[in-house]
């Protein structure tokens, strides 16, 4: 990826309908992101009977049902088709996220989807693990909630028969995330231990901690969107709006281009200045013609057109072609 790979994440926050979740697609698509993202699951097939919801879903959902919960957010399979199908219309990735084998086997058969998206929640799932350790497609990996141990454990498996492409996402799976929680140096040491390319996937509730991540060396870059921040729902309130999105997207964009390149680069604007600021060897007296010049004869002062301080010793023990008088940059050509 040669650019940050930006991905907008809408999870749930269609509220499981696909006219609004298509509505997603279209405006997104026309701000600059690079994926638009969803979430496909079967509740019956990932949640037990002894599950339970998060603190932050008791606190922006009233129902009593985990399941029920479930199934009025998630969108019905066949609506994943339609997805792909208006992503690529529209010249965007769809990504999604699969919570469950049954569900992840139905979304690699009918769609065309360039990457796998391990979310954190499914870090552990050895089903779903097994099923994308045979396939060749690369993958992104969410590290929320998991120990180093763990996320090394989760890429041995991922690896045992064939190394895979692999890009790690920072992330605190905490929503909204508070700043002071973020823990973005973290980006630096995760790319050291394993080796990957690193991003972020985040919750907190503006655009600075993307903006970090970038000039920290995040590849990619996973923020929700929502419509409405006071939308009934778990993922609204870590949301960005449409207009914050774009921002964001203009500000990382800006980013890159103000990191450049990892090598010294001299701007024209620098050169040209340089000739103003920077000095040269210049005549610290008058010099008569033929006179055979010492350090004593030399000075430095601005411009920076002439011979650099540093080779100064070129002058010496020279003569002079002609009179020179005093603060005049000295050329070679008037010396020999």
């Amino acid at each position: 990826m040669k650019n940050v790979y930006i991905i907008a994440e809408v999870g749930p926050n269609h509220q499981g309908s696909i006219k609004v979740a298509l509505r997603y697609v279209r405006k997104l698509s026309s701000i600059g992101v690079d994926a638009v993202k969803f979430q496909i699951g079967i509740a019956k097939e990932h949640y037990s009977k002894n599950s339970f919801k998060p603190k932050y879903q008791k606190k922006n959902n009233s129902s009593k049902s985990i399941i029920t919960d479930a199934n009025n957010r998630l969108l019905k399979l066949n609506d994943h088709i339609k997805l792909f199908k208006e992503c690529k219309k529209n010249k965007v990735d769809y990504l999604c996220s699969a919570f469950d084998l049954k569900s992840l086997e139905f979304l690699y058969k009918n769609t065309n989807f360039p990457y796998f998206k391990i979310p954190s929640g499914e870090i552990l799932s050895i089903d779903t693990l097994k099923f994308i350790s045979e396939k060749n497609l690369p993958i992104i990996l969410s590290t929320g909630m998991a120990s180093v141990d763990e996320i090394k454990r989760t890429i041995k498996y991922l690896n045992r028969k064939k190394k895979k492409k692999i890009t790690l996402l920072h992330c605190i799976s905490d929503y909204p995330t508070d700043n002071k929680n973020l823990n973005l140096n973290f980006i630096k040491k995760l790319k050291k231990i394993f080796n990957y390319p690193v991003g972020l996937s985040d919750h907190s509730t503006g655009v600075l901690a993307p903006i970090v991540a970038v000039s920290l060396g995040a590849s990619i870059i996973e923020k929700h969107v929502t419509f409405d921040k006071k939308a009934i729902g778990p993922d609204h309130q870590a949301s960005l709006t449409i207009k914050e999105f774009k921002e964001m997207i203009k500000l990382i964009r800006s980013t890159e281009g103000a990191l450049g390149k990892e090598k010294k680069i001299l701007s024209k604007g620098e050169k040209l200045n340089s000739l103003a600021v920077r000095k040269s060897c210049v005549s610290a007296k008058d010099i008569k013609k033929g006179e055979k010049i010492s350090k004593t004869s030399i000075c430095y002062k601005r411009p920076g057109t002439g011979i650099s301080p540093f080779n100064f010793s070129k002058f010496i023990n020279k003569r002079s072609k002609k009179f020179l008088s005093k603060d005049t940059v000295l050329k070679l050509r008037d010396f020999k």
